[in-house]
């Protein structure tokens, strides 16, 4: 099958979903990660806060594309970048990063329209998007859009780091019975080596450290523990008929 990834920053499909990837492309799937908001000025673990704002962003988007590329070099098979090139909510909106967390996603915004024909260009067999736990404005809008899109067999991810909040764990299933009743727990594999997992999520998590720190990196590896070595995912009727639905 052909699987789109939605990622709405280039780390957020590597956070949550690598081992996922690994499976599939071993499994002999080709998986095409959709970045949409690639375009930053967020680097908060980089140099760029000694740089002048006007040449901030373009450091930091150039950063962040060398980390999104060691990591997809990290895979045994080719995995497809396609970067939308969008600017991320602070760049394009103008808004405070508290104000990600508020503002309400626009419909009309041009981003929305973009994401929405990129996966209808692609036209996946599957499409793999964000929960959106956490709130955050760009990943709303990329769920939004990516809804538009007429591709039937879905699955949503968990976000990480934000799905391992202390809060946010414990009230994931009702979240996901929010957005929609029919979504059921699915993986890519059987139950492994939880150690093994969680070491080659560590790895895959190190390739952004402008993003995060040592103790986050942790938090998004061993994540995988509560599900003996792997990562849930929320998918529809059509995803749990497929193969895709292997080792549940």
């Amino acid at each position: 099958m052909k699987i789109a990834v939605l990622s709405p920053h280039r780390d957020d499909a590597a956070f949550s979903l690598s081992l996922a990837i690994d499976a599939w492309l071993a499994q002999g799937h080709s998986v095409q990660v959709i970045n949409c908001f690639t375009r930053s000025a967020f680097a908060p673990f980089s140099d760029a806060e000694s740089l002048h704002s006007n040449d901030r962003a373009s450091y930091v988007t150039a950063v962040r594309l060398r980390e999104d590329v060691t990591w997809s070099r990290k895979f045994s098979k080719r995995l497809v970048l396609n970067d939308l090139n969008l600017k991320d909510a602070p760049i394009r909106l103008r808004c405070s990063l508290d104000e990600l967390f508020t503002l309400p996603v626009n419909p009309a915004e041009k981003a929305v329209e973009k994401i929405r024909r990129a996966i209808e260009q692609l036209a996946p067999d599957a499409l793999v998007l964000p929960l959106a736990i956490g709130g955050h404005l760009d990943h709303r809008t990329a769920q939004h859009a990516a809804l538009l899109a007429p591709i039937t067999r879905l699955a949503f991810y968990e976000d990480l780091p934000d799905s391992a909040n202390i809060g946010i764990a414990e009230t994931l299933e009702a979240t996901v019975r929010a957005l929609n009743p029919d979504l059921q727990p699915a993986f890519a594999t059987a139950p492994g080596d939880v150690a093994a997992a969680i070491e080659r999520k560590r790895k895959y998590a190190l390739c952004y450290d402008s993003q995060i720190d040592d103790a986050t990196t942790l938090t998004i590896a061993r994540f995988c523990d509560r599900y003996q070595g792997r990562e849930r995912l929320w998918a529809n009727q059509l995803w749990r008929d497929s193969e895709l639905a292997a080792g549940n």
